[in-house]
């Protein structure tokens, strides 16, 4: 197509942080400069998030400094009254929606205005684990939201293949299904920052150093670590465990890591900034992410662009993400053994560690750059402005 494409992403997940945010963040760049002119809408944004993007107008629904509170209140008819705003003055190609509810369910409202409705799913809007009590479907009138939602788009993207089932369940058609990856903005990886991040827990380069970056929520499962870490140390005593994030599973986490023995192997470092999560990533030796349900993992191919390799379940995304023994290693769900021991077999065997790390950087590279990714969204997107032209009288 000749003419530029305008295109609204929608969100009512944070930006440009998370894995809904992140996406969003680096696909608008990639397609801003293939010619096309986006408008996100998001709830709100710190300037210094963001660095300026050509062609991309950046709407806040709200002021950061706001009330959660009353965000959770207006924010949906705020949202509404926008996108209608934004659209009525907007001759939109398309709108890009992130999650299927709430985001979604607010764009198919504006859909007698004619503009294709894609969306993509990121997880608990419709995948469920009854277990951890994750997912939107575990809620019977969201989940008619969401069967509603999915009936009326027009395309419905997943992260990976497994996603199908479940989107399947929750209502989506079969042929409006599409499975494109996450993607990474390869030039945005910076140097490593020079933060003191390992330096203030006392992590050296003498240490072998196993990261977890991300929630500590329970489907993350980030507790199976903990209880194969007593038998790393066995094998590796360098060994040093680093939990970068926050969540509602942080104190428990923290009274197993003391049963166990582990408080001077194990640390907490909360919430970092993106400086030192770059940091951390280059400066670990392995990452892991030992989740039961997980809709991508960002992470992941953060690491992997990192020349890191990967330790991850056998489940959901990871089988299409890592390629078992080669840029990673796969591990059975809830197997603390098996996870020591993958963990104990890439910390005793430096020359296989350094070559998967290679091999999962040259992976990324091919696979998950964000450019090839925003043309497969391209194509999707051309494919429903066709179709509606076909339509047309």
């Amino acid at each position: 197509m000749t003419d530029k494409l305008k295109i609204c992403m929608f969100t009512l997940g944070s930006f440009p942080k998370g894995g809904a945010g992140t996406l969003i963040d680096v696909l608008s760049r990639s397609l801003s400069k293939k010619e096309c002119e986006i408008s996100i809408i998001c709830p709100f944004i710190k300037k210094d998030e963001i660095e300026g993007i050509e062609n991309v107008e950046i709407n806040p629904l709200s002021e950061p400094n706001e009330k959660k509170t009353k965000i959770r209140v207006l924010l949906k008819i705020r949202a509404l009254l926008r996108l209608c705003n934004i659209i009525k003055h907007n001759n939109f190609d398309i709108i890009h929606a992130h999650y299927v509810f709430p985001t979604g369910t607010l764009g198919v409202l504006v859909k007698p205005l004619g503009t294709p409705i894609i969306v993509t799913s990121h997880g608990e809007d419709i995948q469920k684990d009854e277990v951890v009590g994750y997912g939107y479907r575990l809620n019977k009138v969201y989940a008619i939201i969401i069967w509603l939602t999915l009936k009326l788009i027009d395309a419905h993207v997943l992260l990976n293949k497994t996603m199908i089932k479940d989107a399947i369940e929750a209502g989506s058609n079969p042929s409006k299904i599409r499975v494109v990856y996450n993607g990474i903005d390869l030039n945005k990886i910076p140097f490593l920052g020079g933060t003191d991040i390992l330096q203030r827990y006392k992590i050296t380069e003498d240490n072998f150093t196993v990261l977890y970056l991300g929630r500590l929520h329970a489907k993350k499962c980030p507790d199976d670590l903990v209880k194969a870490f007593p038998k790393v140390v066995e094998k590796v005593p360098n060994a040093k465990l680093v939990f970068a994030g926050k969540g509602e599973e942080e104190n428990k986490l923290k009274r197993l890591t003391s049963k166990l023995n582990l408080s001077d192997k194990v640390m907490f470092t909360g919430f970092v900034s993106e400086a030192e999560k770059w940091d951390l990533l280059k400066r670990c030796d392995v990452f892991i992410l030992p989740s039961a349900v997980e809709a991508f993992g960002i992470a992941t191919i953060e690491a992997m662009a990192c020349s890191k390799p990967v330790i991850a379940t056998n489940v959901g995304p990871f089988p299409e993400v890592i390629k078992d023994g080669e840029t990673g290693l796969l591990v059975p769900l809830h197997s603390h053994s098996d996870l020591a021991d993958a963990i104990i077999e890439l910390a005793l065997d430096d020359d296989r560690r350094m070559k998967m790390g290679k091999m999962a950087r040259k992976d990324v590279e091919e696979r998950f750059d964000i450019n090839k990714i925003a043309d497969e969204y391209l194509r999707i997107y051309e494919e429903l402005i066709n179709k509606k032209k076909r339509r047309m009288p």
